[in-house]
This record gives C-alpha cells, structure tokens and sequence, in this order.
C-alpha cells in the first residue's frame, strides 16, 4: 500500500521555510487587488479583526485540555508537549493571556527560525465537489483532509498536489453519540480482522496523501487498543497521524510514542459552529498561537462563511508577517528537531 510521490522532509525546509505559493483565485484575488488599491493592506485587516472582537473565551474553543500531556520527555517530543501546555494554557485563558490561576509561564523558544507559520486544514473535502473549487479558489498552500468514501476523490486529489496544496485521508472513526461518522469507519470494540479490514479499506481508496487524521473519533480516539493497531499501520505505512483533538480523552499522542509513529495535533477549529464571530475570533488565536510559538495548526470546513472570511484573511497573512504552510511542515519541525538533539554535544 504505497503512497505515491511523498515528498521528501529535511532540516533545511525548516531554516528557509516552505515556499508560498501565491495563488489567489477569485475570492482571494479580489480581496487582495481591492486592498492593494486602498493602500491599506495591514492595517484594513486589524481594524477588520478588530471589530469583531479579538478575545477568545474558552467555552467558544473545542475542548483541548488532555489527558496525554507526558512532562519526563526528551527530544522533539518534549518540546511538542511544552508547546501543547502552552496553546492549552492561550485557550483555557479567557482573556488570551498566558496565565493559569496565580501561575505565569514564559514564553517557550520557538521552533522556526523564521516566519511563523500557519497551517489551514479543509476537512470533510470530497463529497461537495463545488466546495472543493471555493477552497482552490482561496491562496494558499493549504492542506486538504478527504473523505475516503467521497466518489472520484483522485482527481481532486492531483490538482491539489500540483499547485502545491498538501493532501491527507479524513480516517471515519466512531464518535461519542448517535453520529454517523460513514461506511467503513473504526469503532471500539472491533476485532483484530474488523479493524484491519476497515483500515486497510480507507487507506487503499486514492494515493497522494502524507498522513492522517480522525473524521469524528470522539469515541474512538478515546480508545487505547483501537488507537494502537490504526497508529501501528500507520508508522508501518511510513504515514503521520494529526489527531483533530474531538475529545479531551484523546490517547493519540501517549499511544503514539509508545508504538514510535508520529503524530501530531491541531491547535484550533476555526468553526466550531455556524457563527461568524467565531471564525473571527478563533483567527486571532490562531495568529496569537503562531507568533508565540512559531506555528499555529488550525481546522476548518468548506462552508461558505468560513471560506469568504478565510479569502481576505489569507490573502493578507504574509503582509502581516505571517507564512502560509501546509501540515508537511510538522514533520520538517521534527526532523529538524530531531538532527538537533542529536547534533548535541554529549554532558
């Protein structure tokens, strides 16, 4: 089950950063014309923001406090988990400060050498083939995460990969409740050949993609043993896994380092429900996350509200100090963090 054309990652992509591709379809190219003629580029899109509200509270943000936190650590995986507390600790404070009851914690050092950088995932791409040309019609790189199931994924799948956009497969998995997450999705409780057949059947169903994450999975991401045999094929498929972090029990990151395979989380949805200040604000957040930590990881869907913000807000991010990147650049984080450590003198 090999994964076609998977681009190669190395310390150096993280000095330099990945390129941005500056295709700006209609939405995002209008946006950008009309306020390269105001003049006004950065500072339209501030008062933009700010008038929408910029404070986050932590009943509008997606559980993120986790049970998987592990503080004796070392290497890349020490570092990723002090970067976890910290996001946790940005979003669990409603004013958007670093403080947790009396504590304070400083800054961490950051990851990049050079521009924060931001990551958007589409998720549930494939199905509404008209939201996937709204979303290539925004200026990226971005990454897209299609659903296994969706006919004629494949084509969709090439153009994203040429123009430089990066693909990964939205893996069904059982959520907490009556939800439906599709055919062939992985539930707690399935035997070893069950699980391996649903697998093996979601990975086999188009080729271009570099990792994994979880469609719903509330329910199953929850479950060590489930979570265990999924990240094991993965690691042997040489695929990341980003957990979508649906739960506040996710035991993705603790399962991962305990099988070796890598893993990942998003730090924010951008549209958690249908409002638009929401979007608006979970934005501020993710440019707070990014410049604090050197990147931001955010979630969102093809709806029609989140992809008319996101044109402008896109359009403007690299006059902002911003680089738009692809989730690739996770794994160029932990190779370079990785060379790093080892490049360190011993004692």
């Amino acid at each position: 089950m090999r994964r076609k054309n998977k681009p190669q990652n190395g310390p150096q992509a993280i000095i330099k950063g990945e390129p941005v591709h500056h295709h700006a379809g209609r939405a995002g190219l209008a946006a950008s014309v009309a306020m390269a003629i105001a003049g006004v580029l950065i500072g339209a899109f501030s008062v933009y923001l700010g008038g929408q509200g910029t404070k986050v509270s932590a009943a509008r943000q997606m559980p993120l406090l986790r049970n998987d936190i592990e503080v004796s650590l070392s290497g890349p995986a020490k570092v990723f988990a002090e970067r976890a507390r910290y996001v946790e600790q940005l979003i669990g404070a409603e004013n958007g400060t670093i403080a947790v009851g009396s504590e304070r914690r400083l800054k961490p050092p950051p990851l990049i050498a050079d521009k924060p950088k931001i990551i958007i995932i589409f998720d549930d791409m494939g199905p509404d083939k008209i939201a996937f040309e709204n979303v290539m019609a925004l200026p990226g790189p971005v990454t897209f995460s299609f659903l296994p199931y969706a006919d004629k994924v494949q084509p969709l799948v090439d153009r994203a990969r040429a123009r430089g956009d990066a693909v990964m497969l939205h893996m069904p998995m059982q959520p907490v409740g009556n939800a439906d997450p599709g055919p062939y999705s992985l539930k707690p409780g399935m035997s070893g050949t069950e699980l391996l057949t649903a697998i093996t059947w979601n990975l086999d169903r188009f080729d271009g993609y570099t990792g994994v994450n979880n469609h719903m999975g509330s329910a199953f991401t929850a479950d060590a043993a489930g979570m265990k045999t999924v990240l094991s094929v993965l690691k042997k498929e040489g695929l990341f896994f980003l957990d979508s972090l649906t739960t506040s029990k996710s035991v993705v990151t603790k399962t991962g380092r305990k099988v070796g395979a890598t893993v990942f989380t998003r730090d924010v949805f951008l549209d958690p429900d249908l409002d638009r200040k929401t979007i608006y604000k979970q934005l501020a957040l993710v440019e707070q996350i990014a410049r604090e930590t050197g990147y931001a990881v955010a979630i969102c869907h093809p709806r029609a509200d989140t992809i008319d913000i996101l044109g402008p807000w896109l359009t403007s991010a690299p006059a902002r100090g911003f680089e738009l990147a692809t989730v690739q650049t996770l794994a160029q984080i932990e190779e370079h963090l990785r060379t790093k450590n080892q490049l360190k003198p011993a004692g």
